[in-house]
């Protein structure tokens, strides 16, 4: 998997620039050679899709045979491709093609300015070892609560929180796990100084509005900034309009242009 990885590197457009061989689980090869790479696998009912390609043209046709093979071997209903670029997606609506969700980077160029103060009514701590499943509740109670958002396995938190420099971080109200966050620090050898990337925040939905989303950001800057973050970056679907005047009045900062566009369709 490796190799192929390395070899979509090479192309001008690919899903595969942030992906490595641990994320990829039981992949089906549909194409593999000069002119473009695409394989599939398959998550909870649908196909994900990843690609790489230097044309448009090439990557259409592909993605025809790619589907055509999905239809033919599996029994798939949806299907999902990420980091479509912009001018694909006319073509991609006319095969029935949706955007399913574009994250937006936001950024704080400066910690040092960002003062907050976390309730002292709020018990914020590390997760435990017992509390994958719990939190992996959490995240999936809040499925489409923001477009494209499906939620987190136990899996999958317990490979964030073991990796190196990750955490995450649970709320707590009268003894009850009501939230949770995932921070990353990045960027150690960079000029610019150390990045804290909040992940991912949920609360369950019965305890939204109560500010517990904005303790959990305020308590994870804190820990990135006394960790020696400079820097804090997040991505946002651009249609969470709620969660996006928070970050905006934290003060995380929009960057220009689209963001990572994703689109999905279902076949039957």
């Amino acid at each position: 998997m490796n190799t192929i990885i390395d070899k979509a590197n090479h192309f001008k457009y690919s899903s595969l620039e942030y992906v490595d061989s641990d994320d990829i689980r039981a992949p089906i090869i549909c194409i593999n050679n000069d002119e473009s790479i695409f394989f599939y696998c398959k998550e909870e009912g649908k196909a994900k899709i990843y690609w790489a390609v230097n044309l448009k043209d090439i990557f259409l046709r592909g993605l025809d045979k790619t589907i055509d093979i999905i239809t033919k071997g599996d029994s798939i209903r949806n299907i999902v491709l990420e980091f479509i670029p912009e001018d694909y997606i006319p073509d991609m609506e006319k095969q029935g093609f949706t955007i399913i969700s574009e994250w937006i980077d936001y950024w704080i160029d400066s910690l040092v300015e960002v003062k907050l103060k976390q309730s002292d009514s709020l018990i914020i701590r590390r997760i435990r070892e017992d509390e994958y499943q719990l939190v992996s509740d959490i995240t999936i109670s809040c499925r489409n609560y923001s477009r494209g958002f499906m939620g987190e396995t136990p899996e999958w938190m317990r490979e964030w929180n073991e990796s190196e420099n990750s955490n995450i971080f649970v709320a707590e109200i009268n003894g009850e796990t009501v939230g949770m966050c995932c921070v990353n620090l990045y960027g150690f050898d960079s000029e610019k100084g150390i990045v804290l990337w909040l992940r991912e925040i949920a609360v369950k939905p019965n305890y939204h509005s109560q500010r517990i989303g904005l303790n959990l950001m305020a308590y994870a800057i804190n820990w990135g900034k006394s960790q020696g973050a400079v820097r804090s970056f997040l991505a946002c679907d651009a249609q969470n309009e709620k969660a996006i005047k928070l970050y905006e009045r934290i003060g995380y900062v929009r960057m220009t242009g689209r963001g990572q566009i994703n689109m999905g369709k279902t076949l039957y």
